[in-house]
């Protein structure tokens, strides 16, 4: 109203008043609920300059948000249609929702010194199934894990990728 210069003066119409604005918007109130052509376009849309659509369907939310999450999910179905998933489930198995937090939820952490990077590691080699195994930790940390331990699941063989 401030950009066009426009001046507003409500009125109060009593109730049946037989007033024509007040009929005329009656009118306009009902066919919004009979014709589907009428209500489908929302009060935003015959404001708004040009409306985003994304097949077919108008884009309410904030663009931004949108398009990121697009690519959240295009990156989210290029992680899981790597060759180490296709044997375990399909993609319609996954909990995306979750997947997303896990990976985007770093607001607990600040920075590199309190072991952000290690966690963030840790999370995407969860999802990928590539925590090192005893094996692996008995190499890296020999001081830490002794060569002498055994798988802890079968305690007969050890602990590897493929075992």
């Amino acid at each position: 109203m401030s950009q066009k210069n426009l001046d507003v003066s409500l009125i109060k119409v009593p109730a049946h008043a037989n007033d024509p604005l007040n009929n005329h918007v009656d009118a306009l109130a009902k066919a919004a609920h009979i014709d589907s052509h009428l209500s489908s376009h929302p009060f935003s849309e015959l404001l708004a300059s040009c409306i985003l659509h994304f097949n077919s369907l108008p884009v309410d939310m904030n663009i931004q948000k949108f398009i990121r999450d697009i690519f959240d999910v295009k990156s989210l179905l290029t992680f899981a249609i790597l060759p180490r998933f296709n044997s375990y489930s399909s993609t319609s198995d996954i909990d995306w929702a979750c997947t997303k937090f896990c990976l985007n939820n770093n607001k607990q952490f600040v920075s590199h010194r309190n072991g952000r990077s290690e966690f963030c590691s840790f999370r995407i080699k969860l999802l990928l199934d590539m925590l090192p195994t005893l094996t692996t930790l008995q190499k890296r940390k020999p001081h830490l894990y002794n060569p002498s331990w055994l798988c802890p699941q079968c305690n007969s063989s050890p602990e590897t990728l493929d075992h």
